[in-house]
């Protein structure tokens, strides 16, 4: 994350306009909490300060960094940088976690009490009605994949997985990397027969391919905590993926669906395997994955957390 941030001078003034903003609304409302989202990178300068500026106004703070690598931000950081976010944590009377292994470097920064662990939300009812895939009888079982069309999501080795698997349908949809797209391209036009490549499309349509899927599929090798997977189990999706970032923290191997080793594209075949040919394993596991995303992850469960932090900052 790190590597990835430039300071810009023209982000930097579009910072000191929203903390001169903030300083204005802190003035005027005098709020008893005061919650802040930060990217991190070069933003959490503009982000912590935020958090300095509303306690030293009297308001109890969160900080709630938005990502799977803030520890990898935070190793990257030096000097005077690695001080401001270690006091900046420490500054915060809660600590949002978004991850457990975010859960654990903040606690060691900042104490353990101090942090909160508060997963990614979905909003279920934007999925729609769950389809009634048991109806669907011998039809092909339908793969689908959402995501960058990168190397390092692991396209590759579900293009790999796809040739092995010719009796399923493979959807892919999102934005591509024409560099990468270019070293594949062979590879979709050998395998047009089942695998579909869509570029991206507005919200609802993608959130509709999630009804038409049987299994959902990320072999991604990095991640934070990705929306995308917790959408498919919403929708009541097998999952097979990676165990990176948050994602063994949404997906239980072996319940929810499979987890496979990064770039291993015969444990990904495998896993798919086993899910198109055993077609109770695939619902119940879909069944499992819709229940996990109503009681872990449904914007009622994770808004009621956020409430229970905020009302323990002010009792």
């Amino acid at each position: 994350m790190s590597g990835e941030s430039r300071f810009r001078f023209d982000r930097a003034t579009d910072a000191l306009r929203t903390l001169f903003r903030l300083a204005v609304e802190l003035v005027r409302f005098r709020p008893d909490v005061c919650h802040v989202n930060t990217p991190y990178g070069w933003a959490f300068l503009r982000d912590g300060l935020a958090v300095w500026m509303a306690s030293l106004a009297g308001a109890k703070t969160t900080i709630h960094p938005r990502g799977g690598d803030f520890p990898e931000f935070v190793e990257g950081a030096r000097g005077p940088l690695r001080r401001f976010v270690e006091a900046t944590l420490r500054r915060a009377d809660v600590c949002i976690a978004l991850t457990r292994p975010n859960e654990r470097l903040m606690g060691e920064i900042a104490g353990d009490d101090h942090v909160r662990y508060v997963p990614n939300f979905i909003q279920l009812r934007d999925l729609g009605p769950l389809p009634d895939r048991a109806a669907r009888g011998d039809a092909p079982v339908n793969v689908l994949f959402v995501g960058w069309m990168l190397e390092a999501k692991g396209v590759r080795e579900l293009l790999e997985a796809a040739r092995a698997l010719p009796e399923a349908r493979f959807t892919l949809i999102g934005a591509e990397d024409p560099e990468f797209l270019a070293s594949v391209s062979g590879d979709l036009t050998e395998l047009a027969g089942h695998v579909k490549r869509i570029l991206p499309r507005p919200r609802e349509e993608v959130l509709a391919l999630y009804g038409e899927a049987d299994i959902f599929v990320l072999p991604t090798w990095r991640e934070g905590f990705p929306n995308v997977v917790l959408e498919a189990m919403g929708a009541g999706l097998p999952v097979v993926a990676t165990p990176v970032g948050a994602i063994p923290e949404a997906v239980r191997d072996g319940e929810e669906g499979f987890l496979v080793p990064v770039q291993d594209a015969a444990a990904l075949t495998e896993a798919l395997r086993r899910l198109i040919d055993d077609r109770e394993l695939r619902l119940a596991m879909g069944r499992r994955s819709r229940e996990r995303a109503e009681n872990v992850f449904s914007i009622d469960t994770v808004t009621a957390q956020l409430e229970s932090v905020y009302r323990s900052l002010i009792a």
